[in-house]
């Protein structure tokens, strides 16, 4: 789901998730499609200038321009804005509301993911759209061609995926960010269900931190530990969302007559077996994790520029990847 759209196709793209505010630098993954496959050409955190205005006084300082290095340099270039202001909803959700369009500009757009549907809404404040747009000069590569909502860029890059197809486009998937969770569900490759839960990886660093008297820094370590078991500190954490994931799949099963039988997880930089363990235990289902560049080839010649990427820091790049995605297969999900 863009908030900006072109009209002819594109075939080398770079992804950058803006505002993620990560210590690693800005996420950023260039892809090109040829011969009707998806290649790797770079993938990285790059150091750039510029923090996501929050008020529309912060924005009209002019954002440092963003040069990418060569290896980033696509033709375009497709921006995830992960704020805390926009929103993705349905329509008739009686939940959150958005914040209030009569005091902000929103630009927004809808789609109608199923014909039953309510229609799924995206939307972002103006002054933090038109700051995103000026961040990559004009004239000089890459130039800014999508601005996506970072939940829905997300949600781009899972339904490309080989493990989605092979679910048959049927799946309830967790997409992990710092400060939420985003829960969706998917019939035969429809999004027929969306909500955000207050808790993200962030939230489990800081209950490790807490409960153990370590730095938040360190938590990481302890959750991807075999040495300490995190479980029982995490589990009270978890529990609130899985069961968010139970009532799901409830729905699913007695209002769509659909059977949920596949659960991925995306984003999840570490814990991933502590997360699992106690979904398993919950749901009596597997939970698994879906690799961002799934179905992916890598150019053997651009191996230099992904290779240094671990598995962890891959989860964090799932933002820029579907942002990317998104564009070179021009899906609106």
């Amino acid at each position: 789901m863009k908030l900006s759209s072109h009209h002819k196709p594109f075939t080398d793209i770079v992804g950058l998730e803006v505002g993620a505010g990560l210590a690693e630098g800005v996420p950023a993954v260039r892809l090109r499609k040829r011969d009707g496959k998806i290649e790797l050409l770079a993938a990285d955190f790059l150091k750039l200038p510029g923090v996501l205005p929050e008020t529309e006084q912060d924005a009209q300082n002019k954002p440092a321009t963003w040069s990418l290095p060569s290896p980033f340099q696509a033709p375009h270039a497709a921006l995830a804005v992960c704020s805390k202001q926009g929103f993705l909803r349905h329509v008739s959700d009686t939940g959150a509301e958005p914040p209030d369009k009569r005091l902000t500009s929103f630009r927004t757009t809808s789609r109608i993911s199923a014909s039953d549907l309510p229609p799924l809404e995206a939307g972002l404040p103006e002054f933090q759209a038109a700051w995103t747009a000026r961040l990559l000069p004009e004239g000089r590569r890459p130039t800014a061609c999508s601005i996506q909502i970072a939940s829905a860029a997300a949600l781009n890059g899972l339904v490309t995926a080989p493990v989605f197809a092979a679910a048959s486009g049927t799946a309830t998937v967790l997409f992990v960010f710092p400060g939420h969770t985003s829960l969706a569900a998917f019939q035969d490759s429809r999004l027929v269900l969306y909500r955000e839960h207050p808790v993200g990886y962030v939230h489990l660093r800081s209950a490790v931190s807490t409960q153990m008297g370590i730095d938040i820094t360190l938590a990481d370590s302890v959750l991807d530990d075999t040495l300490i078991d995190p479980a029982p500190i995490i589990e009270p954490v978890l529990r609130p969302l899985f069961r968010q994931v139970e009532i799901s799949a409830d729905y699913l099963s007695r209002r769509r007559n659909c059977k949920v039988d596949h659960f991925f997880i995306c984003g999840l930089p570490s814990g991933t077996r502590y997360w699992s363990s106690v979904f398993s235990h919950m749901m009596n289902r597997p939970l698994t994790v879906c690799p961002v560049f799934d179905g992916v080839e890598r150019p053997a010649r651009q191996k230099q520029y992904t290779a240094a990427i671990s598995t962890a820091n891959e989860q964090l790049l799932m933002t820029a990847y579907g942002a990317a995605r998104a564009v070179l297969e021009d899906v609106d999900a």
